[in-house]
């Protein structure tokens, strides 16, 4: 690899811009903004933003906060990439995203002393930001797949822990902001609130997320797994659906590709996939059940590390491995607006379920029967008043 030779030069704990990056490194304003505190927002403070019938003075108060706010959580963002060693920061895919978070920064610090400034031209901006962040988390994927070699495991999963848990909470604010202003301009009267759905139906959305995979399995193996629901169908709940869309992804085209690669190696018919919802008095449960072989006792203690993956490396593999085609294909047509398209092969996509389950108190839990299959168990909280106080 062309860094081989730096990795005997002694490590460094900032990275410094590209000579092509426009700005200069040690910027006292992202400085100042990345020492201020953080005002976390609570899930209740969000909902009444959006409480209808939305008014004015409630719109005004969400857009105050996230022009506030923002800046801060970005600048902090920056401020953790220049800490990184001196060649992770030169990666090109790092570096990238590095320089995305400070063009955002440089673009909403304007807004942050709250003139008069139109609130419809504010959420533009943000419209912008989101737009743009969408594939940040693939791109630093590859990023740190290439740098493997210049950090220690534990250093780059704190490091991601950290901007992947920061990066949520900066999409909903910005989110909420976007879809608020949105609902203002086209009233309807609906079970939204902003990006948060008060009557989530979690047995349509596995419906619709395993349609979108079977599809692609359709496409790719000329098979899919039959899809079995049942248990509490009817229930519903609030939660913010594209969380919920990211993480059935996941655990769908992880459930679907085992079961197809298992039949075909055992040359057997392909086994249903079952998936049971039930409704709690706090939570949602989500048991996805494979006959996909399970998986290996070796990987399982691996599975929720960032960059591990058993899925064939695309520069490796055939364009016509249907292993490989699958997941560039859903790559290509990046469905999770929250995340940025689904990240098989990069070893991202159970961490990030497992953190986007857990960021409202759920929780997930993978059970293997090797040779047989495996469980998955979602729990999910109701974002109600037993959620009301949690800090984003």
């Amino acid at each position: 690899m062309r860094y081989q030779l730096l990795r005997l030069l002694p490590r460094r704990t900032y990275s410094t811009r590209a000579s092509e990056v426009p700005h200069a490194f040690y910027d006292d304003k992202v400085v100042t903004y990345a020492h201020k505190p953080i005002k976390p927002v609570t899930l209740s403070q969000l909902v009444r933003f959006g409480q209808p019938p939305l008014s004015s003075n409630s719109l005004r108060e969400c857009a105050h906060y996230a022009r506030t706010e923002l800046p801060v959580r970005l600048a902090r963002r920056v401020r953790a990439f220049q800490t990184l060693p001196f060649i992770v920061g030169t990666n090109p895919y790092i570096k990238e995203i590095y320089k995305l978070y400070y063009e955002s920064f440089e673009s909403l610090e304007p807004y942050s002393n709250d003139r008069a400034e139109s609130d419809v031209e504010y959420s533009e901006k943000l419209k912008d930001l989101v737009d743009r962040h969408a594939d940040n988390i693939p791109t630093l994927a590859r990023g740190f797949l290439e740098c493997e070699q210049y950090m220690h495991t534990q250093e780059v999963a704190a490091f991601l822990d950290e901007m992947i848990h920061a990066r949520i909470g900066i999409r909903l604010i910005a989110e909420q902001m976007i879809a608020l202003m949105r609902q203002q301009q086209h009233p309807q009267d609906d079970s939204y609130i902003g990006i948060i759905d008060t009557k989530l139906n979690p047995a349509k959305m596995v419906k619709m997320c395993s349609d979108f995979v079977a599809e692609l399995c359709e496409f790719n193996y000329g098979t899919s797994p039959e899809t079995i629901i049942d248990g509490h169908t009817d229930a519903t709940f609030t939660y913010v659906p594209v969380h919920l869309e990211y993480i059935l992804t996941e655990l769908l085209k992880n459930a679907q590709r085992a079961t197809i690669e298992y039949a075909k190696k055992k040359d057997v018919e392909v086994p249903p996939i079952q998936i049971t919802v039930s409704h709690g008095k706090e939570d949602i449960g989500i048991r996805i059940r494979d006959q996909g072989g399970g998986v290996a006792e070796d990987d399982l203690n691996r599975v929720f590390d960032y960059s591990y993956t058993t899925v064939a490396k695309a520069d490796g593999a055939s364009s016509s491995d249907p292993a490989t085609s699958i997941f560039s294909d859903m790559a290509e047509m990046a469905m999770q607006s929250g995340v940025g398209g689904p990240l098989a092969g990069l070893g991202f996509g159970l961490p990030l379920s497992r953190m986007y389950a857990r960021y409202f108190g759920g929780s997930f839990t993978l059970v293997s029967m090797n040779g047989y299959g495996c469980d998955v168990f979602l729990k999910l909280k109701h974002i109600d008043q037993s959620m009301a106080e949690l800090e984003i």
